[in-house]
């Protein structure tokens, strides 16, 4: 099943190509194409007609739900369904994969019976008018060009829908030829091509059928579904300087809609009144980097026995009797502190590797402690303007101080602890 992208701007796409436009365009037509063929196969004693005819009706399946899925999202979710309204599209689908199931398999059962028949010199006969003939020509030429349409506007808009709607009426079109050509073999009495052609478009009914029903039935049961940059997402998140671990991940579609069920923990002593601009923020940069995520649940805890990260620019490489630099972006060392529940861990020396760098030094290095998750930041003078907003941004604690080394603000945050 392709998923809506509810990230693209439709503001400045054409009325030709709005989705709601194709989705009308395209249930009109197949639900066109399935009335005559079938009312022409019952007229013709054609089964592949009909076999066509009802590969037209999972096109109309996809349209139906297509209209569902555009309708609902327009509804807020409330208490009694707080993922919103969108399974009732996978309800219409599997109701109806299941009546395109029981079509097939009558057909396929039918077109046995006629080969048989035909073994034994009882062939299925089939009536050939010029009228049908014409408007299965005419019909197939229709389709093409809606291919062309669907291809055009899946190009222009980047839509992966689109996009896949025109492949699969490509391949429709191969199917409606065949029944063409099963029509012109008739003149020449070859009636067992019907049966034939019919048997092997049965096949390829099922199959979309099939797939239908197991995508619905996947997003009833709830089922956690198969997200192709799952890694690249987890990472994104993992990234995040204030996430401290990733304790659920889920992603499960809801329709055509994908929702990311997300709980994370950050440290005991954020700040809750920074909780929610912290969610946004994280859902924006997911959101941001894969559109087709519709809609982000995350559930935000503390951290049990929290890890305290604190970083000092140091002068030297002299383990915890290293002197605290005047300087943050030339800083030669910093060193990074652990604590937990007031208790000192551990602590390593390490070495600045923008300390050489010409320009956006503070930059770089504020962006390169975010990366080791630091919470706080011990400074001898106040920081300029880029690296402070880099750390208010990500709720990164900031604190000028007097004292000359490592020890010193160890023993310090050992008396803030037992303060609290």
């Amino acid at each position: 099943m392709e998923y809506y992208n509810m990230s693209e701007n439709r503001e400045h796409l054409r009325f030709y190509e709005q989705p709601l436009f194709i989705n009308i365009l395209l249930l009109v037509f197949n639900a066109t194409l399935f009335s005559l063929k079938f009312i022409f196969s019952i007229l013709t004693n054609s089964l592949a007609l009909q076999a066509d005819a009802f590969d037209n009706l999972t096109d109309i399946v996809m349209n139906i739900t297509a209209f569902i899925g555009i309708f609902f999202a327009k509804k807020k979710p409330n208490e009694k369904f707080p993922y919103g309204y969108y399974k009732l599209e996978n309800i219409v689908s599997l109701l109806f994969s299941l009546i395109i199931f029981i079509s097939a398999f009558n057909i396929i059962i039918q077109s046995f019976t006629d080969i048989i028949n035909f073994i034994h010199g009882t062939p299925r006969i089939v009536t050939f008018t010029p009228e049908v003939f014409i408007f299965l020509v005419l019909s197939l030429a229709s389709s093409v060009v809606l291919s062309l349409y669907l291809k055009f506007v899946g190009t222009k808009t980047g839509s992966p829908i689109i996009k896949s709607e025109a492949k699969e009426k490509l391949f429709d079109n191969l199917l409606s030829l065949s029944v063409l050509i099963g029509f012109i073999g008739f003149i020449y009495n070859l009636f067992i091509l019907d049966s034939i052609i019919g048997f092997i478009i049965a096949i390829f009914i099922i199959k979309g059928g099939y797939d239908i029903f197991v995508s619905s039935i996947k997003t009833l049961l709830d089922a956690v579904i198969d997200f192709d940059n799952r890694t690249e997402l987890y990472t994104l998140i993992e990234d995040n300087p204030k996430v401290k671990k990733i304790e659920k991940m889920e992603i499960r579609s809801y329709g055509r809609y994908i929702f990311l069920e997300l709980e994370i923990s950050l440290s005991k002593n954020f700040p809750l009144s920074k909780i929610d601009i912290l969610k946004n923020k994280l859902e924006n940069e997911i959101k941001e980097k894969f559109p087709l995520i519709f809609k982000i649940i995350t559930v935000i805890k503390s951290e049990e026995k929290p890890i305290l990260t604190i970083a000092v620019p140091v002068k030297d490489n002299n383990s915890l009797n290293s002197i605290i630099a005047e300087h943050f972006g030339e800083s030669p060392y910093f060193g990074l502190l652990e604590f937990q529940e007031g208790n000192f861990l551990k602590y390593e020396i390490v070495a600045n590797k923008f300390v050489n760098e010409e320009k956006r030094k503070g930059l770089l290095v504020s962006d390169w402690l975010l990366s080791k998750k630091a919470d706080k930041i011990y400074i001898k003078m106040a920081l300029k303007k880029g690296p402070t907003l880099i750390f208010e941004n990500n709720f990164v604690e900031m604190e000028v101080t007097d004292l000359e080394n490592l020890n010193e603000i160890i023993e310090k945050e050992k008396i803030n602890s037992n303060s609290y």
